[in-house]
């Protein structure tokens, strides 16, 4: 078993300097490299920042709220230093009953010429009608749930400056209780000095006043602004740092060594659904008779097409047929491509081969594996198509993982101990986060991290998933159920009143996360590690409620006959795997991975749709 995750994130702690406290209590973290308290270190405490009453503190954020209010301090109104004609407008004073208020030598004339109860009932109006303006408003620097309330008076800047919602402030103050106010707040930051307004146009600023959900506010605001200010955002992006985070501890601390697989590759994968991106280069000025012209292209189509078409008759296995359709596929994109500029010049010595973005890091952290053993990678992988499009992510980021001297048992143990050490780590962590977007994001439609982290998990095979649905009488699948078909969400195209089979699975019948293994060998990769009677594979996915597979592996086939005609069987170009070959002529072993989806883990620990 892994050792058990940290005991809280404490991630800000250490970016944090804590500044000396005169009175004792509780003292204000300041950043080390900002010289400012992060709204969590204020806000973000257990007690709300209760225990920092009475100290001072430099804060910064950008305003998500703000109100303007008319307030009395001691009992008496407090005067502006100075009123400008905009202000005497507004209040409605003349210039002599102002001057009466503010200068003494002209108060006592107008005593002796008018009488003292005329001058003070004077004095009473301009002192109400001049208390201070004062703006209170809730920023936020984005390193917590809560926002920070934080009370400017008018005589330290125009307050529309301060009030505007997006714009971004750095003040400086003095925290006191929150005082008679319904409000959530038990503290505020009196602010005696203002030291920076980044200022906006309230007219302009694109983000409203409420919370929208993220795919209306990404579709009609943008990323730039509605994947990083909203709270709702940002609160994802904490629990994925959170997660990335804890997914580098788990391991580090279990031995595995952290690697860089490439990401621009000549090696594509046969066989699997997914369309790869071609890296292109500019077209030359100069062509020669390497360049690719449209009408190469075009003979190519032509060619592979009636190679499809024969494939078709001499009834050739799934893969063979899939990978010249997924061929034809890339040389119709280079075909539209080409129209548009004419040639693609493959001269220079690093296009000699078409190059694309890796979609799967798997080959990559084999080799790796076979020098050192146990091996992890976090990296971007690029879809260029799928079949569930509306699901659909051109670049998503995986953890990889590869261990030698494992079998698929070990990898299925070492996947489920990362998968409890990142959900409890989240769970723990970000329980501010996950309780916003609960709440606030879904109207209480929440997997609960806990039930996953608390009942045993299911283990089936893929015959007994089948057999399982085979039973089922009181529902009606779209497509036949049958032995050979794919459970996997990605491959999934049968459907019972939008769900698929595998959510079926695990939403309403296990009500629970499920590992399902040991599959048919056309379900799955080339490489994969055939069972004894050679129709199967050693492979597993893990489906857990309300998201699908967050998680999938297999045991390598490690024996270079059985690889090779694999191979062969599904007819993929062996000079582009003569590479990948040579680690198992050369001191082959056992071995066994895993890949987890960051995306999918994100959707299973916060609640979000998809």
């Amino acid at each position: 078993m892994a050792s058990s995750p940290p005991s809280s994130a404490s991630a800000s702690s250490s970016e944090d300097a804590t500044t000396t406290s005169s009175n004792g209590s509780a003292p204000v973290q300041f950043s080390k490299y900002s010289r400012r308290a992060s709204a969590r270190s204020v806000v973000g405490r257990p007690d709300g920042g209760l225990g920092l009453a009475g100290k001072r503190a430099v804060v910064g954020g950008w305003v998500k709220s703000a109100n303007v209010v008319k307030a009395k301090r001691g009992g008496c109104a407090m005067l502006p230093p100075r009123m400008t004609a905009t202000e005497s407008e507004t209040t409605g004073l003349t210039c002599t009953e102002v001057l009466m208020a503010r200068v003494p030598l002209i108060r006592c004339i107008a005593k002796l010429i008018g009488g003292a109860s005329a001058v003070d009932k004077a004095s009473s109006s301009v002192s109400y009608k001049l208390a201070p303006v004062t703006a209170l408003a809730r920023i936020n620097d984005g390193s917590c749930v809560p926002d920070l309330q934080i009370v400017v008076d008018s005589s330290l800047c125009p307050l529309e400056q301060v009030t505007a919602i997006g714009a971004c402030v750095l003040v400086e103050g003095k925290i006191e209780l929150v005082e008679g106010r319904s409000q959530p707040h038990v503290i505020e930051l009196r602010v005696d000095k203002v030291l920076h307004i980044g200022a906006v146009d309230i007219d302009k600023y694109p983000l409203p006043n409420v919370e929208l959900p993220p795919d209306e506010l990404i579709k009609d605001y943008g990323p730039q602004l509605a994947t990083t200010r909203t709270t709702a955002m940002a609160s994802v992006a904490r629990v994925r740092s959170e997660m990335v985070h804890a997914a580098h501890a788990f391991f580090q601390t279990n031995g595995f060594f952290h690697v860089n697989t490439p990401i621009i590759t000549t090696t594509t994968v046969a066989g699997e659904r997914r369309k790869m991106f071609r890296v292109m280069r500019p077209t030359s000025s100069k062509s020669d008779n390497r360049a690719i012209t449209p009408e190469v292209v075009r003979a190519s189509i032509k060619a592979k097409t009636k190679q499809i078409q024969a494939l078709k008759r001499s009834d050739s296995n799934k893969e063979a047929l899939e990978a010249a359709e997924l061929d034809l596929q890339r040389a119709s994109e280079l075909a539209q491509q080409l129209e548009q500029q004419g040639s693609a010049d493959f001269s220079d010595k690093s296009f000699q081969h078409p190059l694309y973005l890796s979609s799967d890091h798997t080959l990559h952290l084999e080799t790796y594996a076979c020098a050192l053993s146990s091996v992890y990678t976090f990296s971007p992988a690029f879809q260029a198509e799928s079949l569930e499009t509306h699901n659909h992510l051109a670049e998503r980021w995986t953890i990889d993982a590869e261990l030698a001297f494992a079998e698929l048992e070990d990898a299925i143990s070492c996947a489920v101990d990362c998968l409890m050490w990142l959900l409890s780590t989240v769970f723990k962590n970000c329980s501010d986060e996950l309780k916003f977007l609960s709440t606030e994001e879904n109207n209480g439609k929440f997997f609960h991290v806990n039930s996953a982290l608390s009942s045993p998990w299911e283990r089936i095979t893929y015959n007994e998933a089948v057999n399982t649905l085979l039973q089922v009488k009181d529902k009606s699948f779209e497509g036949k159920v049958e032995l050979g078909m794919p459970l996997s969400l990605e491959h999934m195209r049968f459907a019972f009143h939008g769900k698929s089979i595998g959510s079926y699975l695990v939403d309403d019948y296990y009500k629970k996360p499920v590992i399902i293994y040991e599959y048919p060998k056309q379900l799955k990769p080339f490489y994969a590690r055939l069972t004894e009677d050679e129709t199967k594979v050693s492979a597993f996915d893990i489906v857990v409620p309300k998201v699908g597979i967050v998680a999938c592996g297999t045991q390598k086939e490690e024996r270079m006959d059985k690889l090779t005609a694999r191979i062969d069987d599904l007819r993929l170009p062996r000079d582009h795997l003569e590479w990948y070959l040579d680690i198992r002529r050369h001191g082959t072993v056992k071995h066994s991975g895993f890949s987890m989806d960051i995306e999918q883990l994100i959707l299973l620990v916060t609640g979000l749709n998809k």
